[in-house]
């Protein structure tokens, strides 16, 4: 095709275009200029309007341009759209709009419960996240504190949630294996044995089950800081917990998801422990290598002392 073919193909375009009521205005300047362009280029009007497919184009550009120039129609939006209410509620007869009405405000209500419930489920997780942070560093009364600040913000959305099923799945969810880890971290520190799921009432078995996955994590920490004072015993202690949940979830089939995910993660973590442990025992082999050394050096040092005399 040639260039002017293309401009008159889109030329063509604005026409039908500019057919539209609202359109007209727009297009009207638009469609005159590129009829300008079109007979300027390689064909003069005459030519144009002596080729049949082209001559229908050519007059109703020429239509339109002259449209163009009178003032655009003026809408009362108003009006037609109270003329529209007054002609839908007189032929509403074939449906029931209060249906539609209720099921709208219902939609309106679950999205700001949800909105709610997602909000209030991020201070349940901050509180928990605290609450163990304040344990590592040893402040219990601040992580009692928060813990049970974690729990009213819980109940205080429990009705929102047992209303509404879908809704606990998600930000709440996640919330109180949060609540439910620092739970089990602090049963542990001050009794040194791990929650049941009987003491944590507001949670699930997913939940439970994902708290304590993420309890071991925490206790890995846990058990560094005892390390790096030599507390052999804790340790071991630590080490002996992990191995022991180690064997219970083997048990389990879980499926893939975030269990199973957390799960993964516990050999690993059961590894770290078992190579701090290993590193300790070392350093106690070789401090004791040191100390029966110096017994040995001290005792020749004794003897060549007294041959001497």
């Amino acid at each position: 095709m040639r260039r002017n073919d293309y401009k008159l193909r889109f030329l063509d375009l604005w026409v039908q275009f500019a057919a539209r009521p609202m359109c007209r205005a727009v297009a009207a300047s638009l469609i005159s200029r590129l009829t300008i362009a079109c007979v300027r280029t390689n064909c003069s009007s005459r030519s144009l309007r002596s080729t049949p497919s082209r001559a229908p184009l050519v007059a109703r550009a020429s239509a339109f341009a002259r449209v163009g120039r009178r003032p655009a129609p003026t809408w009362n939006v108003v009006a037609r759209a109270s003329a529209f209410a007054t002609s839908s509620t007189a032929e509403m007869d074939f449906l029931s709009e209060s249906d539609f009405d209720a099921m709208r405000e219902a939609m309106t209500l679950y999205d700001e419960q949800r909105d709610t419930v997602i909000k209030r489920s991020r201070d349940i997780t901050k509180a928990a996240k605290v609450a163990i942070y304040c344990l590592h560093r040893g402040e219990m009364d601040k992580a009692r504190a928060q813990i049970e600040l974690s729990a009213s913000i819980a109940d205080e959305l429990r009705p929102i949630v047992d209303a509404n099923a879908g809704l606990r799945g998600g930000s709440y969810s996640g919330g109180l294996e949060e609540y439910a880890e620092a739970v089990v971290f602090e049963h542990f520190v001050h009794t040194g044995t791990i929650a049941t799921s009987a003491d944590l009432p507001r949670c699930n078995h997913d939940e439970y089950l994902g708290g304590v996955l993420d309890f071991t994590g925490e206790l890995n920490r846990y058990c560094i800081s005892k390390a790096t004072v030599r507390d052999v015993a804790e340790v071991r202690k630590c080490r002996d917990v992990v191995d022991a949940l180690m064997g219970i979830f083997l048990k389990f089939d879980f499926r893939n998801g975030a269990l199973r995910k957390k799960y993964d993660a516990l050999k690993y973590t059961l590894k770290k422990m078992e190579n701090t442990l290993y590193e300790l025992s070392l350093s106690d082999a070789a401090k004791r290598a040191r100390e029966d050394d110096d017994v040995e050096g001290d005792g020749k040092r004794a003897k060549g002392d007294g041959e001497d005399e």
